[in-house]
């Protein structure tokens, strides 16, 4: 019998998910066995198996563990992760209570049940054991053999929590704790609540009922709602609520008022500002223009709705470029206006062509940023457009699969589809240079086929889901449902695929049920996958996987920005190499891999067609050059890359005839500062420390400052921002480029304005695409009948409202209050809520003192009686 020390070890060190067990597996699997026979000189150990046994390798599960924290900090090297491990990873599925208990005891075979507690709790770390005391080891009470581990609460020792010896869940200790009687409140805090009292203002009541609405998606109607008014008028009695009317005209005051602020910051803005632009129908029949603003500003990206404009004609490039400049004009920013990003509809290369003839400062195509959104999304469905043809729906998939798209339309831009369309079609004529047979072919269509029809027929059948519910219970499964594809997003097959690959088992125990297999029923049966079937499934979703990962990654505003784009296509085409020239995989998966190669070509040549792409990759500190020397690109393409970057800057950026600042910093300078300003909140000076104290205690220049400008004479001629920048080496510790570049602006550095302007340029239109959820949102299928304007100033007002100072609380209470129709009574004397705001009262009227009428605090004995419906009103 081996040691317990070594046992123990074992069991530490043991995973039934490993690399290597894996690796048997898919040496064993029939696409490996396939491939090894048919290799040229017939040596098995000729088939090579990514990751397994390199340098690279990575565990099974590793995709799903480290999702929640590549997602939390993001970036370029995330994705490059992602798709490392798309090569060998499957998606996890938890172990049973039977594998648990059995990995329990061949891992622990031998040693005591007291060392099998003190191991284990040894590597115990949530915070629910501080509830309870030390376990204590207790037969289980149906055979008494199993051991249990008895938790005992530290609060009320009479109560205890049981858990089996080999599982390591604290769901149940949390569900003690949340039900323990919590502490009881202190008396005082209660009375100082009670005493404070509270202020009852009619104007301001007026403005947060507006901006409730307004931001939160609430229907003007809400404020008559009779169980509404009951709760306001229950904490003050004589409280006034607006009318629906009146909430209605509030929010367009608003927004009249604010928008003269918007107008007033972006005209005292130095740097560019950006665009996304994308259409909209709203459910009520309405056709919008959602224009979102993007700008660089103390550190931040800021973005907001700048308008939803009304389109009543066809969407022609013309017409729309017409309503964009209206819009841009009547902010005053159409000669600020720098990038657009916009999706690939033909219509917005004429929009962005006409917006050129319509204001010659804005450089029309050469400033267009493609979706990278958008890019994904068509290189995905050109994945998958291989396996979706030649499947056989019957008489009941189709009729279910019309009602889905019918939903779909709803979300779905019809210019765009079309145009996706023709761009999947044409895919048609490319040659296939993967060995695939019309077999293969039609084996990954099936497989495909049924995954989805099954997450349909489970979605729509409320009888099937419940089903699948309990069984994914019984199984200790996460999952609880397989969720439905949607046909206008993509990236939702890789999403049931995943959920399916976890729910391997139940499924099959799903199709064979005879309740879901009658003749008139779903007939599930005919959705059972063979091994081969899952197996192809597995390919795929590793190939697509790392896609969805990069959308997700994108779709946060701050991290979707234009000098990622091109590193992330880098990554993107190298999985796609890998998945395409790997022999062991399925051939239909292989001959998809080079079906979104080409397509993500196709866009990837298109950033030529741009400025933007290359002086924003230049222009990161931690790029420059030499990231495309790196990743081989031809000298030729570099050199032109800088000679676009140098005629951007003279021709807009470089000081004419402006000597060298005096506190300008070089590049190692701000990098060092990078590095010590940690989260950005340090300043980066050119002056030293050192003559710091000596410059603050005298008003006159320095001496040595006196003669610095016979030096700079010499010198402005010859420095050049831009080329010192080139010549110095890439940055390896910046991290943020914007975080550098703006220690550089508060130095002087005059290329600091351009960096921050092109690295401040959105690459996905999700915030214009957001706005249209907000539009969604408040215009729900029960407020059909608001008109255009009220549909527009809600959805741009809640936006607006998250700038600072765009939406002044104050000032807006007071001009509403100014604009007031008629005096309230409740606008005068009113007593105080609780015993000091009646102590206050009593002192206001009997030493009758001076103050302005609206703040003045009237009272007297008989008002302490009414205390508990009262408060100060300041209108």
């Amino acid at each position: 019998m081996a040691p317990a020390h070594s046992t123990l070890k074992r069991a530490r060190d043991s995973s039934p998910d490993s690399v290597v067990s894996y690796a048997t597996r898919r040496a064993d699997s029939p696409r490996v066995k396939k491939a090894r026979s048919s290799s040229p000189d017939g040596d098995e150990d000729a088939v090579h198996i990514p990751g397994i046994g390199d340098d690279d390798a990575v565990s099974v599960a590793a995709s799903t563990d480290a999702e929640t924290e590549d997602e939390g900090h993001g970036g370029v090297e995330a994705v490059a992760k992602r798709a490392k491990q798309a090569a060998v990873s499957i998606p996890r599925r938890n172990l049973t209570a039977a594998e648990k208990r059995t990995k329990f005891d061949d891992n622990y075979a031998g040693v005591s049940d007291e060392d099998r507690l003190k191991d284990v709790a040894s590597r115990w770390t949530s915070d629910a054991y501080k509830h309870f005391k030390a376990p204590i080891l207790q037969p289980a009470r149906q055979d008494g053999k199993r051991i249990m581990h008895r938790f005992i609460c530290r609060k009320y020792p009479s109560k205890s929590v049981l858990r089996a010896d080999y599982e390591d869940s604290t769901g149940n200790l949390h569900r003690h704790i949340a039900a323990c009687v919590p502490q009881k409140t202190a008396e005082s805090e209660a009375i100082a609540a009670y005493g404070a009292g509270s202020q009852y203002s009619y104007s301001r009541m007026r403005f947060l009922t507006a901006m409730w609405c307004a931001r939160r998606h609430r229907a003007y109607l809400t404020v008559e709602d009779p169980e509404f008014k009951e709760i306001l008028k229950m904490l003050y009695g004589r409280v006034d609520i607006p009318t629906r009317m009146t909430v209605s005209r509030d929010v367009q005051f608003i927004l009249g008022d604010s928008k003269k602020r918007v107008i007033g910051k972006f005209k005292n803005f130095h740097g560019r500002i950006h665009l996304c632009i994308d259409g909209w129908t709203s459910p009520n029949i309405l056709a919008f223009l959602g224009i979102t603003v993007h700008w660089h500003e103390d550190g931040k990206i800021r973005h907001i709705i700048l308008d939803f404009v009304r389109l009543t004609n066809a969407h022609t490039g013309k017409y729309l470029a017409e309503k964009v400049v209206e819009c841009l004009r009547e902010f005053g920013i159409e000669e600020k206006v720098f990038a657009v990003t916009v999706d690939n509809a033909e219509n917005n290369t004429t929009m962005l062509k006409e917006m050129h003839e319509l204001v010659p400062e804005f450089r029309g195509e050469c400033v267009r940023v493609r979706c990278f959104g958008h890019v994904i999304n068509l290189v995905v469905k050109a994945v998958l457009s291989l396996l979706v043809k030649g499947a056989n729906d019957d008489d009941d998939e189709k009729d279910e699969a019309h009602e889905d798209d019918a939903e779909a339309a709803v979300e779905a831009d019809e210019a765009r589809e079309a145009a996706d369309q023709a761009l999947i079609d044409a895919l048609d004529d490319e040659e296939l240079h993967v060995a695939v047979t019309p077999e293969d072919l039609q084996q990954g269509r099936n497989a495909l086929h049924k995954v989805l029809q099954l997450s349909r027929k489970v979605w729509n059948s409320p009888a099937i889901r419940s089903e699948l519910t309990n069984l994914a219970a019984e199984a200790e499964l996460d999952s609880e449902v397989l969720i439905r594809a949607v046909k206008t997003r993509w990236n939702t097959v890789t999403e049931v695929l995943q959920r399916a690959l976890v729910m391997r088992e139940v499924l099959a125990e799903l199709c064979d049920k005879a309740q879901f297999n009658k003749r008139s029923g779903a007939r599930l049966r005919r959705y059972l996958l063979t091994d081969e079937e899952w197996e192809v499934l597995e390919h795929l979703w590793r190939l697509l996987d790392p896609f969805l990962f990069t959308t997700k990654q994108m779709s946060v505003s701050d991290r979707a920005l234009v000098q990622d784009v091109i590193p992330y296509m880098d990554i993107l085409t190298h999985h796609l190499d890998r998945f395409k020239n790997d022999v062991t995989l399925a051939p239909a998966v292989r001959a998809a891999a080079q079906r979104g190669r080409t397509m993500l070509d196709k866009y990837y040549t298109l950033t030529d067609d741009t400025i933007i792409y290359r002086i924003a990759m230049i222009l990161h500190p931690q790029h420059k050059c030499q990231y495309f020397r790196d990743e081989g690109w031809p000298e030729e393409w570099i050199q032109t890359a800088i000679d676009i970057a140098r005629e951007e800057w003279r021709e807009y950026y470089k000081p004419k005839n402006t000597p060298v600042a005096a506190n300008a910093v070089t590049a190692d300078d701000a990098a060092d500062a990078t590095d010590k300003k940690g989260k950005g909140k340090a300043k980066a000076s050119g002056s030293s420390h050192g003559r710091r104290s000596a410059q603050g205690a005298s008003k006159l220049p320095p001496t040595r400052d006196m003669f610095e400008s016979i030096a700079r004479r010499g010198k402005a001629g010859q420095h050049d921002a831009l080329e010192a920048y080139l010549e110095a080496p890439p940055q390896a510790s910046v991290e943020d480029p914007l975080d550098y570049w703006n220690i550089r602006l508060q130095a002087g550095d005059p290329l600091a304005q351009m960096a921050l302007d092109f690295l401040s340029i959105p690459s996905t239109s999700t915030d214009a695409e957001r706005a249209f959820s907000r539009g969604h949102l408040t215009v729900s299928r029960l407020r059909h009948s608001l008109s255009e304007e009220s549909v527009r100033a809600s959805t741009v007002l809640g936006s607006w409202a998250n700038i600072p100072g765009l939406v002044p609380e104050a000032e807006i209470v007071g001009l509403l209050k100014q604009n007031a129709r008629r005096p309230r009574a409740t606008d005068t004397d009113a007593p105080t809520a609780g015993p000091s705001a009646t102590a206050t009262a009593g002192a206001s009227g009997s030493s009758g003192s001076s103050g302005s009428s609206s703040n003045k605090v009237a009272g007297s004995s008989k008002s302490a009686g009414k205390a508990k419906s009262s408060a100060i009103v300041i209108d």
